[in-house]
């Protein structure tokens, strides 16, 4: 029989609102479920990826308890277009009576430039695609302002609108308000149905964020989420509390904590519940991630630099005591698509408008050059 059980393989999100850098694919992710008072470990994705150091598959395995052997539960192939975007995703489930990959999900993207514009999803029914939903998104330039999910109606042949995202920037531009709204196909309007603010610190690092469901025609609170980083601006602690209506307080309900590499790439994440006045372990991810993510860090890291997120979507954070310095962003063909002033010691290019792949990165000023290869996702 199929396995009943599908891990999240997506890599892709439609959304990167970048409040916090998304970790990068790893190329080992493992995941534990604390259970007897020590950690199980019950399933397995291994990715491998193409010449440009990007996934272009995905292979989960689960934990057969009876067995105690790991068996595959689905797999996610991934396809780029000349941009290194991606244009098309299948994901297929094991059936292990005829010992076979079995067609299960697919979608495929479209794009305007750099900008997502729509994701098509599909379902293996009888043996074709058959639509079951898509997201349409609007930009403002590079921005994300608006997302919205359709239903595929096969009857009436025609798309039924289900879910609004509206989102809404400061000044640098950081995400400050998602709005989310729910289609009435009775009066064939947009109702209110959720609302999240961003709060940053000095460093425009997401300090707070709030969680707010819309009922009897207000705004009422729900959760509330914490972010700490450390001195190099890596996240450590995600706190979670929901909105206690008694006492009119948020209490602690669950953290995540993360364990760094220098890049600032989580290699352990422990889930938390917070029951009785203590933290109970729940679950813990543990990732490796591919050599080309690392090449060069460690002579980076000697020269007192520090470049993060390796792979960067929409910004790159560059931590240098090189001062008055410039980065200059190169194409491997050595043409020049991006020069930056580098005015402190920790700064943020935005290099949202670049295609994904791989760039040569050179850090000068006047007396010393660093080289380090980045890559754009």
């Amino acid at each position: 029989m199929k396995l009943k059980l599908l891990f999240a393989l997506f890599f892709y999100a439609h959304v990167t609102l970048a409040q916090i850098a998304a970790p990068p694919v790893p190329e080992t992710w493992e995941n534990d479920l604390w259970f007897s008072n020590q950690w199980m470990h019950f399933s397995t994705v291994n990715y491998t990826f193409n010449v440009d150091c990007l996934p272009n598959l995905a292979v989960s395995q689960v934990l057969d308890f009876g067995s105690g052997i790991f068996v595959n539960s689905s797999r996610l192939t991934i396809s780029y277009n000349g941009n290194n975007q991606v244009v098309e995703t299948i994901n297929e489930l094991w059936n292990s009576v005829n010992a076979a990959w079995e067609n299960d999900r697919r979608s495929t993207q479209a794009y305007d430039g750099n900008n997502l514009t729509e994701i098509l999803h599909y379902l293996w029914i009888n043996n074709a695609w058959l639509l079951e939903y898509r997201i349409v998104n609007a930009y403002n330039g590079s921005l994300l302002t608006e997302s919205i999910t359709q239903q595929w109606d096969i009857n009436a042949s025609q798309w039924i609108n289900d879910i609004k995202s509206e989102f809404t920037y400061n000044s640098i531009p950081l995400l400050e308000i998602a709005l989310s709204s729910a289609w009435s196909t009775v009066d064939n309007v947009w109702i209110n149905d959720g609302r999240t603010t961003f709060v940053y610190d000095a460093n425009n690092l997401l300090n707070i964020k709030t969680f707010e469901d819309w009922e009897s025609n207000a705004w009422v609170n729900d959760r509330q989420e914490t972010y700490t980083f450390d001195s190099n601006d890596f996240l450590i602690e995600s706190l979670v509390s929901e909105w206690n209506t008694s006492t009119m307080v948020y209490d602690l309900d669950r953290r995540e904590t993360y364990t760094n590499n220098a890049q600032g790439y989580y290699t352990e994440l422990v889930r938390e519940n917070y029951l009785l006045g203590s933290w109970v372990n729940e679950t813990r991810d543990r990732r490796t991630y591919p050599i080309c993510y690392t090449l060069g860090v460690e002579n980076l890291l000697a020269e007192g630099v520090l470049v993060y997120p390796i792979p960067a979507q929409n910004v790159l954070h560059i931590k240098s005591n090189m001062q008055h310095s410039e980065a200059i962003i190169m194409d491997l063909n050595g043409r020049i698509v991006q020069q930056e002033k580098l005015t402190n010691a920790l700064q943020t290019i935005d290099i949202s408008q670049l295609n994904s792949g791989v760039y040569i990165l050179k850090l000068s000023n006047g007396n010393q050059v660093i080289t380090e290869k980045i890559i754009k996702k």
